[in-house]
């Protein structure tokens, strides 16, 4: 088995001579450097700003949860939701891996923060709209069956909308926070 490393080229090494006599490695990084275009100031605000965002979209999904509709015991409904949360926890994740960056982050510091809730971010719209899909199965399948509550039904299908939104303005913040980053080649 091959292991994949992104990060391969990224650093180099020289020898060097130490003070006794000794050859040591001196490692210094080679890649490329994501610079963020604002100062400190501006990166805490973002951070506050993506964490209470990221807090509101699990809150969200959660209340979106605590409806109790019949579909909620259907393993193919109930599977796409929890899997909504997984993406929320990464972009935290995301989110503190990008507080502990510095202005000028390496490729894999980028990775660990930027470009989690990024991708995040993504996995969160394909996942509302295999919920919303299935929710909607759902619905034409079971319409009219005695156990079926349409009014719940379609207010977590809606719901989905408030998902979608929140996403659409978690992009707007995405961006005008990160469209700007700069990518400099080391030299």
């Amino acid at each position: 088995m091959i292991l994949h490393n992104p990060y391969k080229g990224d650093y180099d090494h020289k020898p060097e001579v130490d003070k006794k006599g000794r050859f040591r490695d001196k490692f210094y990084y080679t890649g490329d450097l994501f610079v963020l275009p604002f100062d400190e100031k501006t990166k805490k605000r973002s951070v506050w700003q993506f964490t209470l965002f990221e807090v509101l979209l699990l809150a969200e999904l959660l209340g979106q949860g605590m409806l109790n509709q019949t579909s909620s015991r259907t393993l193919w409904i109930v599977l796409p939701y929890l899997f909504q949360i997984l993406p929320v926890l990464l972009m935290l994740v995301g989110t503190f891996e990008y507080k502990l960056s510095r202005l000028h982050m390496v490729r894999s510091e980028y990775d660990k923060g930027v470009a989690r809730m990024r991708r995040s971010a993504y996995g969160l719209m394909v996942l509302t709209v295999v919920s919303f899909i299935c929710t909607l199965v759902y619905i034409i399948l079971k319409h009219g069956s005695e156990e079926f509550d349409p009014a719940k039904e379609v207010i977590y299908l809606l719901w989905h909308f408030l998902t979608v939104g929140l996403m659409f303005l978690y992009g707007k913040l995405y961006s005008k926070y990160f469209s700007q980053i700069e990518n400099q080649k080391v030299e």
